[in-house]
């Protein structure tokens, strides 16, 4: 999901530019998975395994939630006021995230 959502942003490269200049650190908590982070910085954008310490936000949802929400499938407000996806920390810098993939996924 999120590794797909990295390779078209690597392809789109106005929303890998954004995505870079971002210098925020996310961590996913897929339900029954592993949790994950998505780790961006000036010129380098990564995946790694875990949490990471003091990520701007913490997204929680089902696999299916995610990938319908990163894919443009289902509004990430909605999943968010339906109580599908949770976030604590900066919703702003979650809600610019899910912009960007949407972008980089037209």
């Amino acid at each position: 999901m999120v590794a797909n959502m990295l390779k078209n942003a690597r392809d789109n490269q106005g929303v890998a530019q954004e995505l870079e200049k971002m210098n925020k650190q996310f961590t996913f908590s897929v339900t029954g998975k592993d949790s994950f982070s998505l780790v961006l910085k000036p010129g380098e954008v990564s995946l790694v395994d875990g949490v990471v310490p003091s990520p701007a936000a913490t997204v929680s949802a089902s696999e299916e939630v995610l990938n319908d929400v990163f894919s443009g499938k289902l509004d990430a407000v909605k999943a968010f006021m339906s109580g599908q996806l949770k976030v604590s920390g900066d919703i702003f810098a979650a809600q610019r995230l899910t912009e960007l993939a949407k972008k980089a996924g037209k």
